[in-house]
């Protein structure tokens, strides 16, 4: 489905709103201490070789024959990026995942280039199927526009370990980085994560979900495909099964919450069918989220910080 007509105006209007409430979560970043410039004046340290002549405390070296450089605190030339998963699954849900993502890929890409960062952004699933180089200012948001309204479910099963690798060779300099996915991962997900760490990267979470997945009622003989490999499985699902299917999916949910409050990831959960005002506010800090609450059938949205299952099409019906 193409990106509306009307959204440019929205996100603007958006973007406006998420300033003056502090700006997104999701693209936060500390301020640095710079020894070359900023924007205030925090305190001194010993030059070093390769330092700006120009920020030596001149006063201080007459008076003590040392050499100061002036630390300032402010805002670095900051690189953002997302990785949005465009694998099978995303396809998924009622209205697709993907959607939702791109929705919230373009609402962060615009915060993002109107503050002046560059935005760089990128599609996964077995590894990268598709990236965009460094964007830079508002005037270069229709090419982010023409790239997420191309994208498209592809590629097979989701590696995002595999995927980050590749991402760390493409995109060398580290930033925040914001993953936006169903974290089907069947070797888990947090090895992908854990390696953009590493790289020094600053990964977020924006876990999207398909509220049928806990709502799974068929019981008998049938056969299940997997959504992204293809292989197909006979089964006989009882009650206890799908109790405990139930169960294995809250406990999915429960331990990407757990995984990223460990690692003070910032995290967010989103239903697919969620509204999508309400869902894009969130995203650009302009409406807190509620308190999260405990793990269980899966709530139209949620806010906090593994994945085992990987989710399936019930492409048969009981014999």
């Amino acid at each position: 489905m193409p990106l509306p007509v009307d959204l440019l105006t929205r996100l603007h209007y958006l973007a406006l709103v998420s300033r003056r409430m502090g700006g997104s979560p999701l693209l936060a970043a500390p301020r640095k201490k710079l020894p070359g410039g900023g924007t205030e004046l925090t305190g001194y340290r010993d030059y070093a070789p390769g330092d700006d002549w120009r920020q030596i405390h001149w006063t201080w070296c007459a008076r003590r024959d040392e050499l100061l450089v002036k630390l300032f605190e402010g805002d670095a030339d900051r690189h953002v990026y997302l990785l949005v998963d465009g694998s099978p699954s995303m396809g998924f849900g009622r209205p697709p995942k993907l959607q939702l993502a791109r929705r919230i890929a373009a609402a962060l890409g615009y915060a993002a280039l109107a503050d002046l960062q560059r935005l760089g952004v990128a599609v996964f699933a077995q590894g990268l199927l598709a990236d965009l180089p460094p964007l830079r200012y508002v005037a270069r948001f229709g090419r982010l526009l023409e790239f997420l309204d191309a994208l498209r479910p592809a590629g097979s099963r989701t590696d995002l370990a595999r995927s980050a690798e590749a991402f760390i060779r493409r995109f060398p300099r580290p930033g925040p980085l914001v993953v936006l996915s169903d974290l089907y991962d069947p070797a888990g997900f947090h090895r992908g994560l854990d390696l953009l760490r590493y790289a020094g990267y600053e990964p977020r979470v924006v876990h999207l979900v398909d509220p049928e997945d806990a709502r799974t009622s068929l019981l008998g003989d049938m056969q299940l495909a997997d959504a992204e490999s293809q292989a197909v499985r006979e089964v006989t699902v009882t009650e206890r099964a799908a109790r405990r299917y139930h169960s294995l999916v809250a406990d999915f949910h429960a331990r990407v919450g757990q995984y990223c409050r460990r690692h003070g990831m910032v995290w967010m959960r989103f239903a697919c069918d969620a509204a999508e005002d309400d869902v894009l506010l969130r995203v650009l800090g302009a409406r807190r989220a509620p308190p999260a609450a405990s793990p269980g059938p899966i709530p139209p949205t949620q806010s906090g910080g593994f994945g085992r299952n990987k989710k399936v099409d019930i492409t048969g019906v009981p014999r």
